[in-house]
């Protein structure tokens, strides 16, 4: 008996030491990896899983369809970014990962210094120390390292913009 149990048990062991993990592509719907292929193609862009989530789901674009931003890294000059992917067909933003934000000076085109992400929700005020703080008209995405800086990134008109929150 103590054999057949040691035996379940080895097997069980076994599968779960050689459980792979699950690529953060396969982790996106097919419509998001198809926008996805057809940049890596242009633009060298892909998935990073560097930070957990990689990826949060909003209505950015506003469209009132889930539109994802998703963590990604330029394969080549290994700068990271983040692309806002679009459920419709409108063209994906890209801020970072090569990609200076529309307002030079800002965040930069590398955004290997991004610590933690998450959504600001529609029609939040979010402060600003800097700017006149803004109404969102739709989701925004907050990025910021630890005990230093962040900042709302939010799109209007199909472009990115940076508002400074705090330094």
């Amino acid at each position: 008996m103590n054999f057949k149990l040691a035996s379940v048990v080895l097997l069980f062991a076994n599968s779960i030491a050689f459980a792979q993990d699950v690529s953060p592509k396969m982790q996106l719907p097919d419509w998001a990896n198809k926008q996805l292929d057809g940049l890596s193609k242009q633009e060298s862009i892909e998935v990073n899983s560097r930070i957990n989530p990689f990826v949060w789901r909003g209505n950015f674009l506003g469209a009132g369809k889930g539109d994802l931003a998703v963590l990604v890294k330029d394969s080549k000059s290994k700068k990271e970014g983040i692309v806002f992917l679009s459920h419709g067909k409108t063209k994906p933003v890209i801020v970072g990962a090569g990609h200076a934000i529309g307002n030079v000076g800002n965040g930069g085109d590398d955004f290997s210094w991004l610590e933690l992400w998450y959504v600001e929700d529609k029609g939040s005020r979010p402060r600003s120390y800097h700017d006149k703080s803004v109404r969102l008209q739709n989701d925004g995405i907050v990025v910021a390292k630890e005990g230093s800086a962040s900042a709302l990134i939010y799109l209007k008109a199909g472009k990115a913009i940076w508002q400074q929150q705090g330094d």
